[in-house]
């Protein structure tokens, strides 16, 4: 089966209410291409690799998290960033990428599967960001050593996560957020989390979770990402009959 880029585009943004966001990329289009969908490629980031990859293929659409757009970036179009063009534009590949949106999403974002993927039962919202909030705070079935749940961390998202084990010897309460929000872990320990869990930690957490009695882990920017564009390629897939392949491309970051 197939379908339009147009269809794909309109369900997406009222599915991940990209209209309530106010991010710092365009969520959405980010570069047209054909218009007829049957294939979809999901990833992590749009480098060079995961665009050969969709090419190899034959893929219609690239949908990413990161994609190749973003307001800090310079508007000259050059170097790796004109290399990613002129693949997407040489290929007729469309390149669709959703950021704050798909960290957010209930069920589909990369923030809920954390939760799932941990056995954590989602209790509220957390991670305030311009009005609105981006995570869930989630709760274990049953208390665990911060041993044993630093092991299913490590089981589920791979890698070598930084653990700071600074919090209760027991572990509940869990903040989530997934990617670089190191600075969240300020809202955690407001909200009495037992420990909080993200991608990457700065220089500044080590003595604020140390002064502070709060547990913290960071597993990986790119492997804390991972789950909301499978689980939404896999739903678009289900929904308007495509073909869907994820791609990890690896980063250690």
């Amino acid at each position: 089966m197939y379908t339009t880029i147009t269809n794909l585009e309109t369900y997406l943004h009222d599915l991940l209410h990209v209209a309530h966001f106010s991010d710092y990329c365009p969520n959405g289009i980010q570069v047209r291409g054909r218009k007829r969908i049957e294939r979809v490629m999901t990833g992590v980031s749009a480098c060079q690799d995961l665009i050969r990859f969709a090419i190899s293929w034959q893929a219609d659409l690239l949908l990413v998290h990161h994609g190749i757009l973003w307001d800090k970036d310079s508007r000259v179009v050059t170097g790796s960033y004109k290399d990613r063009l002129q693949l997407l534009l040489k290929n007729d590949l469309n390149l669709m990428a959703f950021h704050l949106p798909l960290d957010a999403h209930p069920v589909l974002g990369n923030n809920a599967q954390i939760l799932q993927q941990l056995d954590l039962t989602q209790t509220g919202p957390f991670g305030r960001y311009r009005g609105g909030t981006l995570s869930f705070m989630g709760q274990c079935q049953q208390p665990l050593s911060l041993t044993n749940f630093s092991k299913k961390v490590k089981q589920r998202f791979g890698g070598s996560p930084l653990v700071l084990p600074f919090g209760p010897k027991k572990i509940k309460r869990v903040a989530v957020c997934s990617g670089g929000a190191p600075e969240l872990v300020r809202e955690a320990k407001e909200r009495g989390a037992d420990l909080f869990l993200t991608g990457e930690a700065s220089e500044f957490v080590y003595h604020f979770a140390k002064e502070e009695k709060i547990s913290l882990i960071a597993a990986g920017h790119h492997r804390t990402e991972k789950g909301g564009v499978k689980v939404l390629g896999d739903h678009l897939a289900e929904v308007f009959g495509l073909e869907h392949r994820f791609k990890n491309v690896p980063n250690p970051i």
